[in-house]
Formats: structure tokens, C-alpha cells, sequence
């Protein structure tokens, strides 16, 4: 129970870290087995909130003559 409960904060950081969804990474790093492969998987996932101003950044080049 208590690496489960270490897991799921791990989780909450990392979602956090990556601009996913907090509560449902939080609960899916609870559930023994599980987090065990959702914490391998989430920990290769990307960075939303680096795609997101990525994007931005690219948009505003193009705009640009």
C-alpha cells in the first residue's frame, strides 16, 4: 500500500509536471499493477505544455514575412 502511495504522488508530480490530467494519473498511480505500468509509460509521455508553447512559437514565426 505504501508504494502505492508513493507511486500516485509520483504521478500527481509528473502530470502535473506535463500539463496532463492530475486526477486521473493520481488514481491510476494508486492502483497496485497498474501504476506500475502507467508510471513507465507516463514517465516516456510527452510534454503538453512544451508542445503547446512550441506551437505558439511556430505560429508566430510563420506569421512573420
Amino acid at each position: 500500500m505504501f508504494m502505492s502511495l508513493f507511486i500516485a504522488v509520483g504521478a500527481y508530480l509528473l502530470a502535473k509536471e506535463k500539463g496532463r490530467n492530475t486526477l486521473k494519473w493520481t488514481i491510476l498511480g494508486a492502483i497496485p499493477l497498474v501504476n506500475i505500468i502507467c508510471i513507465w509509460f507516463f514517465v516516456g509521455a510527452t510534454n503538453l505544455r512544451l508542445e503547446r508553447k512550441l506551437d505558439q512559437v511556430l505560429a508566430e514565426l510563420k506569421k512573420r514575412p
